[in-house]
C-alpha cells in the first residue's frame, strides 16, 4: 500500500489523486486482516498529504463465549494526514513538531507514502472487544469446559469428588 505522491506534493493545495485497491493482507502483532479493500483520495493540503477513504476488511477472532475462531467483517472510515520528509518540494521550511514522533505518518525521502501501519492501526482499533461468533452462541461449560453448541454438557457425568479436586488444587496460590 504504497503510493508515490511527489507529482501531487509539487501540484497545487487542494490537487487530489484517487486510489483503488483490493485483495491485500495487513498482518503485525499477530493479527491478521485479509481481502482489505480501499478506496479513496490523497489530498494535498499547505504541508501534508491528507488520506481519506472507506476500507473493508475481515479478521479472524475468537469468540467470546465458545473461544472458538470466527471471521469479523469491518467496514470503517480512514481519514489521516501524512508529513512530507522532504518538505523542499512542500514549503521549504522545517517539518511541523506534531508529527515528529510518529513515523507511520511520515511521508518517506523519495515521496513514498505508506499506508499499511495507520490502515492497520485503524483496523485494529475498530475490532470489537467482545466478539461472538452468532447471536445464540451457548459458550463452554464453566465446569468440564464442553462447547454447548457441539456437545451437551459432561458435568452430570463427571465425579463430583474429582472435579472439586480439580478445582481447590487450581485455586492453591503462592504467598
Amino acid at each position: 500500500m504504497y503510493f508515490n505522491v511527489s507529482g501531487l506534493l509539487r501540484g497545487n493545495v487542494g490537487a487530489q489523486q484517487l486510489f483503488h485497491f483490493a485483495d491485500e493482507e495487513l498482518r503485525y502483532e499477530g493479527t491478521r486482516f485479509h481481502d482489505v479493500e480501499a478506496r479513496g483520495r490523497l489530498t494535498r493540503t499547505d504541508r501534508t498529504v491528507l488520506v481519506e477513504a472507506d476500507v473493508k476488511a475481515v479478521c479472524e477472532v475468537e469468540c467470546a463465549r465458545c473461544l472458538t475462531d470466527s471471521e469479523v467483517s469491518l467496514s470503517l472510515e480512514f481519514a489521516e494526514e501524512f508529513v512530507p520528509e522532504n518538505m523542499d518540494l512542500v514549503a521549504r521550511r522545517a517539518r511541523s513538531g506534531v508529527w515528529d514522533d510518529d513515523e507511520a505518518l511520515w511521508i518517506d525521502d523519495s515521496n513514498t507514502l505508506d499506508l499499511s501501519v495507520p490502515l492497520w492501526q485503524t483496523l485494529s482499533a475498530g475490532l470489537p472487544l467482545m466478539h461472538v461468533c452468532r447471536e445464540d452462541c451457548l459458550g463452554i461449560c464453566v465446569d468440564c469446559y464442553a462447547d454447548l453448541n457441539k456437545e451437551s454438557c459432561r458435568c452430570d457425568t463427571i465425579d463430583r469428588s474429582e472435579r472439586d479436586a480439580a478445582a481447590s488444587a487450581a485455586d492453591v496460590r503462592v504467598c
